[in-house]
C-alpha cells in the first residue's frame, strides 16, 4: 500500500503517461484503477488525477474524456521518474549491424549524415546530428607544400588526427628551404595550443618571427581564420521528416507545416542541442518551449553529447512529446558512444 501523498501522485503520473505514450487516447481514473497496479482505491486515484489537473500535470481535453499530460508532466517524468533501460538483445544487435555499415565510412561529414539517418530510421523520427566542433582541438603541426610556382597548400593538423587545409597564392615564388623553415618556425610558435587559442593570440604570437619567409608567414596570418575554421563545418545533418510527419500525433496540416519549418530552419534545432553540453547528464531531453517547439502537440528532443580529443558534437531524436523517452535515451546513448568511437579511431 502506498502511503506517501507525493509518491502516490507519482504513480499516478507514471500511470497516466506511461498509458498515453501507447495508446495516445484520454486516460480514465476507471483505466488506472482497473489495469495499473497501484494498490489505490478508484476515488484515491481520482482525487489524485483531480490534483494533478489543478497543479497543471493533466490536462483534459473533453468534458466527458480523461487525461492527458502536459509538458510539465513530461518534463517531471524525465527528470525524476523515468526509468533507465538498456536495448534488448534484438536491438541492440540492430544497432550494433547499422553502426558497422556507416563505421567504414572515412569522411566525417557523410559518417554524420548517415548517423541521422540510422537514428530516424530506428526511432521512426527525425534523426539529427550536428558535426563536430574542434575549437578545443589541440594543435600539432602545419605543414606548407608548394602546388607548383607561387601556390601552395596549408596543412593543419590536430592531435586528434584531424586536418584542415587551404590553398594560399602568393605573388611571388619562395626557395623549398624557406618554406620548409616557415613551418617548422609556426609548427613550434603553435603546437600545444588549442584551435581556441591559437584563433585569440595568433597576431602576438607571430609578430616577431624573424626566420622563414616573412611574405608566407603575413600571408597565413591573413587567412588565419579560414586556416583554423574547424568550426565552419559545424552543419545539421536532419533526415525522417517524411517519417514523422505519419506519426499519428502531428495529422492536421497546420502540424505539418510547423515540422516542415523546423525540419528547413535548423537553426531553432542547433540552439537545443547546443543547451546539450550544459547538462551533466549523459542524455538530455528538451519537451515543450518557445517557437516551433511549443506548438499543439508540443515538440521534443531527445539528445546526447558525442566527444572525442579535442572535438564535441551533439545527436538526438525530435517528435511529438508522446514519445517512449527511456527507449529512445537509451538508442541515442548508445549511438552517441559509437560516433565518438569514430572519432577516435
Amino acid at each position: 500500500m502506498i502511503t506517501n501523498l507525493q509518491e502516490r501522485r507519482d504513480k499516478v503520473i507514471i500511470a497516466v503517461i506511461t498509458t498515453f505514450m501507447e495508446t495516445g487516447e484520454p486516460v480514465s481514473s476507471t483505466y488506472v484503477s482497473t489495469k495499473c497496479v497501484l494498490g489505490l482505491s478508484p476515488a484515491s486515484i481520482r482525487s489524485i488525477m483531480k490534483e494533478l489537473e489543478e497543479d497543471g500535470f493533466l490536462l483534459q481535453p473533453h468534458a466527458s474524456a480523461g487525461r492527458v499530460p502536459t509538458v510539465r508532466s513530461y518534463r517531471y517524468y524525465v527528470k525524476h521518474l523515468m526509468p533507465h533501460i538498456d536495448l534488448t538483445d534484438a536491438e541492440l544487435k540492430t544497432m550494433k549491424k547499422l553502426a558497422a555499415e556507416i563505421e567504414r565510412e572515412a569522411d566525417a561529414d557523410m559518417f554524420i549524415n548517415h548517423i541521422a539517418s540510422v537514428l530516424s530510421q530506428v526511432t521512426e523520427l527525425i534523426g539529427v546530428a550536428m558535426t563536430p566542433t574542434f575549437e578545443r582541438g589541440i594543435f600539432e603541426r602545419i605543414d606548407i607544400v608548394n602546388l607548383g610556382g607561387s601556390r601552395f597548400l596549408v596543412v593543419i593538423s590536430l592531435e586528434s588526427g584531424i586536418v584542415n587545409t587551404i590553398h594560399i597564392t602568393l605573388d611571388k615564388v619562395i626557395p623549398r628551404r624557406k618554406v620548409e623553415e616557415t613551418a617548422r618556425i609556426l609548427t613550434n610558435r603553435l603546437h600545444g595550443l588549442s584551435v581556441s587559442e591559437i584563433k585569440k593570440s595568433i597576431s602576438k604570437r607571430l609578430k616577431s618571427i624573424s626566420g622563414g619567409d616573412r611574405r608566407l608567414v603575413d600571408m597565413i596570418l591573413n587567412r588565419s581564420d579560414l586556416i583554423f575554421s574547424f568550426s565552419e563545418d559545424r552543419n545539421i545533418h536532419v533526415s525522417g521528416l517524411s517519417r514523422v510527419l505519419a506519426h499519428p500525433d502531428f495529422e492536421p496540416v497546420d502540424h505539418h507545416l510547423k515540422l516542415v519549418g523546423i525540419f528547413e530552419n535548423k537553426k531553432e534545432i542547433a540552439e537545443v542541442l547546443k543547451t546539450t553540453i550544459m547538462n551533466e547528464d549523459d542524455i538530455t531531453i528538451h519537451i515543450g518551449g518557445s517557437g516551433p517547439w511549443g506548438s499543439t502537440p508540443p515538440l521534443s528532443m531527445v539528445s546526447a553529447m558525442y566527444r572525442s580529443e579535442g572535438i564535441v558534437g551533439f545527436l538526438g531524436v525530435i517528435g511529438p512529446a508522446r514519445i517512449h523517452y527511456p527507449k529512445l535515451s537509451a538508442i541515442v546513448r548508445y549511438t552517441a558512444s559509437v560516433t565518438s568511437h569514430f572519432f577516435e579511431s
